[in-house]
């Protein structure tokens, strides 16, 4: 099954000029502060998703990109362009990390970052492509520049990683540190994303802004980092709107990538392995003291931590963090992470019409076989 791992809960979306603050996460976050230090520049984030709409508030924050998305078989000569986006998870992702904040969308976590938009079939008819058009949008990233690679796309089947896995490891090699949505499945089939348990690649899960884990989220060993991904700011109405609603796994994802982007920007000279190690080292740790839980992995991403109290040992420039033995400080336990279980929705809230599931927006690809998720293995 390839899908896109976002979710928008129905019951609760609202007109994005409600009273509810979808944007809490960046004062609790003290993103006014972290961009007096840092706020992205210099750092190329790939989105690769469904594109990205050019609509007001990403002006001159995105690249020309790519699109990989296959024509639809009776007509290939259709072709579809990077800055166009059919369902809006591309640019929803896209605006959390580099979003202005006008015209009623998010401010972006890293606003000085630029976004490289990489289009795929997620949303379309030809959704099974997917798997071939993200490999070659990762190949692509790594060769124009991109130093984070955004992945809110899951794949719950292993058979496309002898696609991802190869393009994964060439990004790797090129320096490029990947972020995957470990999926929005955690009060299901808690079906996880087989992309987040790739050697060296950091699964994220999703929290709400007071840390509180999301029980949505899916959740397991493949998990690494956590960030907000409750009331935010979603493309709705066919991409022609903003609404509030759950962002899920895909938007938290947004929000680890810009973290690494802000991290990176004040330390330009850091290896992809020395941004992930701060990272981890600063989380927001389990409060009962754990190293880290399935839930939240090593607890949710705190750049301030980084920019602001200059917490954080980069180490070695070419070890893996996720391969060695432990972090080299163990994150602290924090009042804005929990990694206690979360609450179960209450029977009322699933009649209410409540559903976290991953969505299959377009094509379904669903083998008899079943889910085989890969062991994660760490690598070098």
């Amino acid at each position: 099954m390839i899908v896109a791992a976002w979710t928008v809960c129905a019951g609760t979306v609202m007109p994005a000029a409600a009273d509810t603050d979808p944007r809490g996460y960046l004062t609790k976050m003290k993103a006014q502060e972290m961009w007096k230090v840092a706020d992205g520049t210099g750092i190329t984030v790939a989105v690769i998703d469904s594109g990205v709409k050019d609509i007001p508030g990403l002006e001159g924050r995105v690249l020309p990109g790519m699109s990989f998305m296959e024509p639809p078989f009776e007509r290939p000569d259709v072709s579809y362009p990077p800055h166009e986006d059919f369902v809006g998870h591309g640019t929803t992702m896209t605006a959390g990390i580099v979003g202005d904040g006008s015209a009623g969308g998010p401010r972006g976590l890293a606003p000085g970052a630029k976004v490289l938009p990489i289009r795929t079939s997620v949303g379309t008819p030809m959704a099974f492509a997917v798997a071939s058009e993200a490999a070659k949008g990762i190949r692509y990233a790594a060769d124009n520049g991109a130093k984070v690679i955004n992945l809110s796309i899951g794949m719950t089947q292993d058979w496309p990683m002898g696609k991802i896995k190869p393009a994964v490891e060439y990004a790797q090699s090129k320096g490029v540190l990947i972020f995957a949505a470990m999926g929005n499945e955690g009060e299901g089939n808690n079906w996880t994303n087989v992309i987040a348990a790739l050697p060296g690649v950091l699964g994220v899960g999703a929290v709400d802004e007071d840390g509180q884990v999301m029980p949505f989220s899916s959740h397991g060993p493949d998990t690494d980092l956590s960030a907000p991904g409750g009331q935010v700011l979603n493309r709705c109405n066919g991409n022609k709107d903003w609404c509030v609603g759950d962002g899920g796994t895909s938007y938290a994802t947004s929000l680890a990538s810009a973290s690494a982007a802000l991290v990176w920007s004040a330390h330009p000279d850091w290896t992809a392995n020395q941004v992930a190690r701060v990272l981890i080292q600063t989380a927001g740790g389990p409060v009962d003291g754990a190293k880290r839980s399935d839930w939240v992995g090593y607890g949710a991403v705190r750049p301030r931590k980084v920019l602001l109290d200059h917490e954080g040992d980069p180490g070695v420039p070419d070890a893996d963090p996720l391969a060695s033995p432990a972090p080299a400080k163990a994150p602290t336990p924090s009042a804005e992470q929990t990694a206690a279980a979360p609450r179960r929705v209450e029977s009322a809230d699933a009649e209410s019409g409540l559903s976290w599931q991953w969505p299959a927006l377009g094509a379904v690809v669903a083998l008899s076989l079943g889910i085989t998720v890969l062991v994660k293995r760490r690598r070098r």
